[in-house]
């Protein structure tokens, strides 16, 4: 949770209410985060640090949370969220009765995760992993992603994590709204013999309702164990 002066991981924080259908959801999220992003020095030097874009609440995470909070049976799922950010979507899916795992590169974005389980009432394990190099074991019902898909690298790493994690009969969904248009994920997964389908949903961000790609991806025979 918080230290004593309000911050998570050194960072001040501000609470957001947020509702998908009839869930309620309190969310701490990084004060000012404008502050840690210098576009300048990006622009200028290529080896700059990376800013902290875990902790900006991404539209298709909105988008991902909203699916799990209504149209998604959790209860007694096992469910892991991969580049949880600040934690919105594995929160959402305990909230609902799901065993959760979240996984992220960055140790503050877990200590995000789960002040934010903790504020909601629910429990989650947290693995600070990379996805191209994961650690996680074992199978999932649910894998759950919300713009981890943007570097092509990316792509192909989720789509080997999907090909040995999915549980057999399971789903994953991924959400996507930077490169709503670009195929390499679905072209990753079918190279594992994946089965994908997709499509758009529009979700509101800042006045204006934003373009959503979802794709859901499953396995259509057993796995061999």
């Amino acid at each position: 949770m918080t230290d004593e002066s309000g911050q998570i991981a050194g960072y001040p924080t501000r609470r957001q209410a947020l509702a998908f259908g009839t869930l309620q959801v309190q969310l701490l999220t990084v004060r000012r985060l404008e502050d840690y992003v210098d576009a300048e020095e990006l622009l200028r030097n290529p080896d700059a640090p990376e800013p902290p874009y875990w902790a900006h609440l991404w539209t298709g995470s909105r988008a991902l949370a909203r699916l799990v909070a209504t149209a998604v049976e959790c209860r007694d799922r096992h469910v892991i969220e991969i580049g949880c950010g600040v934690g919105l979507v594995g929160v959402v899916a305990a909230q609902r009765g799901a065993t959760v795992t979240v996984i992220d590169t960055a140790h503050a974005a877990l200590c995000f995760a789960r002040a934010n389980a903790a504020l909601n009432g629910c429990t989650l394990a947290a693995v600070q992993t990379d996805l191209r190099r994961s650690g996680v074991r074992g199978r999932f019902d649910y894998c759950l992603a919300a713009d981890v898909t943007y570097d092509p690298a990316l792509q192909v790493a989720l789509a080997d994590f999907l090909a040995i994690h999915l549980a057999a009969g399971g789903h994953a969904w991924c959400a996507e709204s930077v490169r709503t248009m670009d195929q390499g994920f679905r072209q990753a997964c079918h190279g594992h013999g994946l089965h994908t389908s997709e499509r758009t949903m529009r979700e509101p961000d800042e006045g204006r309702d934003t373009l959503v790609r979802l794709t859901e991806v499953r396995h259509l025979r057993p796995l061999d164990s």
